[in-house]
């Protein structure tokens, strides 16, 4: 078995893997959002990822005689655990860093290729200087307020946003 985190830094998983977090889908419905993946490439990724049991059928249908599936993320096996994650060296790590970042540049390529190029986008470099304790506080209050936020369901009020962190201690 392939390490989680190859599995899920794969562009076309991972994009599979993030549409699937937010709302269950049938094959036809991914090929449709996710426009530029081929019907055979969508339907081979969703091969791997469900036998890595990172993706899960939740329900069966049949339409025209045909049974269709329904697919979502397995959110628990879909993050990776503080601990998976500082057990991995300092090479797989800029290796993971540099798909996030190829990743995110095409989000933010995707983005800019449409009419309201500045509409609700922004990004930008904030330094904190940080007790332990203090940095411990923080991230107990990001990690609340992220998962307030990021539970709020899909709607036509809503406008979806794409929030990417890095966190980078420096040593100076």
């Amino acid at each position: 078995m392939k390490k989680k985190v190859d599995l899920l830094l794969h562009p076309v998983r991972m994009r599979i893997v993030q549409a699937l977090v937010e709302e269950n889908m049938t094959a036809y419905g991914l090929i449709h959002k996710l426009k530029d993946v081929p019907q055979a490439t969508m339907y081979r990724q969703l091969q791997t990822l469900l036998k890595e049991e990172l993706i899960q059928v939740i329900e069966e249908k049949m339409v025209k005689g045909s049974v269709e599936k329904v697919y979502g993320a397995v959110k628990s096996a879909v993050n990776i655990s503080r601990e998976e994650f500082q057990a991995y060296s300092n090479e797989e790590h800029l290796r993971f860093f540099m798909t996030y970042h190829t990743h995110l540049l095409t989000e933010v390529q995707n983005y800019l290729s449409n009419e309201n190029k500045t509409k609700d986008f922004g990004y930008g470099f904030t330094p904190f200087h940080l007790t332990e304790e203090e940095k411990k506080d923080f991230f107990a209050r990001y990690k609340a307020l992220m998962e307030e936020f990021s539970s709020k369901e899909p709607h036509e009020d809503r406008t979806k946003l794409t929030l990417a962190t890095i966190f980078i201690p420096t040593t100076e």
